[in-house]
């Protein structure tokens, strides 16, 4: 039953893909849009990740629907990563108070004024960590996209 779904859902996301390509989104800017959405989709941060998109593509004339859709489709992503991030940034850069599992709880639970300043450079950490990581996704990630969508591309008329 799984399968079937995920294949459903392929299948929606590829028509969705051919649609924005026939509507005059050109290979190039949609690579680029839908790299830029990743890395900014997998961001360890719970909040404004929507406000960057924004920006990014109001600075970059992307197409912002194709962006925040992107961005959109990779929370669970971005959920699941928050962990390795935060583990891996506490890794690589061993300065400020370690973020203990206890204090998570506590914040989770309303004790955030007690844990803010922890939290504050556990996340600086874990971003630090995801700017490390997202160079190599983006420079791999979208050649592979812009060859991959100049081979799709739809012949306009």
């Amino acid at each position: 039953m799984v399968p079937r779904v995920f294949a459903v859902i392929a299948s929606a996301v590829a028509a969705r893909g051919k649609m924005l390509l026939s509507q005059g989104l050109a290979p190039e800017p949609l690579a680029l849009t839908i790299s830029i959405g990743a890395a900014v989709g997998t961001l360890p941060l719970l909040w404004g990740t929507t406000l960057l998109c924004v920006l990014l593509a109001s600075r970059l004339r992307l197409n912002q629907a194709a962006l925040q859709a992107v961005n959109y489709l990779l929370y669970p992503v971005q959920l699941a990563l928050l962990v390795p991030l935060y583990r891996m940034g506490a890794g690589l850069f061993p300065w400020g108070p370690a973020l203990p599992h206890g204090q998570v709880a506590q914040v989770l639970h309303g004790g955030f004024t007690s844990g803010a300043t922890v939290l504050a450079v556990a996340t600086l950490k874990a971003v630090g960590a995801w700017a490390i990581t997202v160079i190599p996704l983006i420079a791999i990630m979208h050649p592979l996209l812009l060859a991959l969508l100049r081979r799709k591309a739809v012949p306009a008329g």
